[in-house]
């Protein structure tokens, strides 16, 4: 199965091909952080793992979203726009799966 063949031809999910998670994770960190080293100790990955991952989004998405000066980095427009996109996109997630959980558990939410 094809996951961008999931939903309905006219549903919001086939509309825009999105980078993958792990990678818009590994960003979103880089990007609350503003260094791919914290980044890396943060989600337990190497450097070059959440180098090779953030080139991917931007590769996916065909811009720049850090601007790289000596070893620091510093978001651009776009990384700024797609870091609260996926900041709140997470945040969402995270309030559906802890609501989920204490459902789950019977407790109150």
């Amino acid at each position: 199965m094809n996951p961008d063949d999931i939903g309905e031809p006219s549903s919001q999910i086939n509309a825009v091909r999105l980078p993958p998670m792990a990678a818009l994770r590994c960003f979103e960190a880089a990007a609350r952080l503003e260094s791919f080293s914290r980044a890396a100790e943060a989600l337990h990955l190497t450097h070059g793992a959440i180098s090779r991952a953030v080139r991917l989004v931007e590769d996916e998405l065909d811009v720049a979203l850090f601007e790289r000066r000596s070893r620091r980095v510093f978001l651009t427009d776009a990384g700024r726009k797609l870091a609260t996109a996926v900041r709140e996109g997470f945040a969402l997630v995270e309030a559906a799966v802890r609501e989920i959980r204490e459902e789950a558990r019977g407790l109150p939410s």
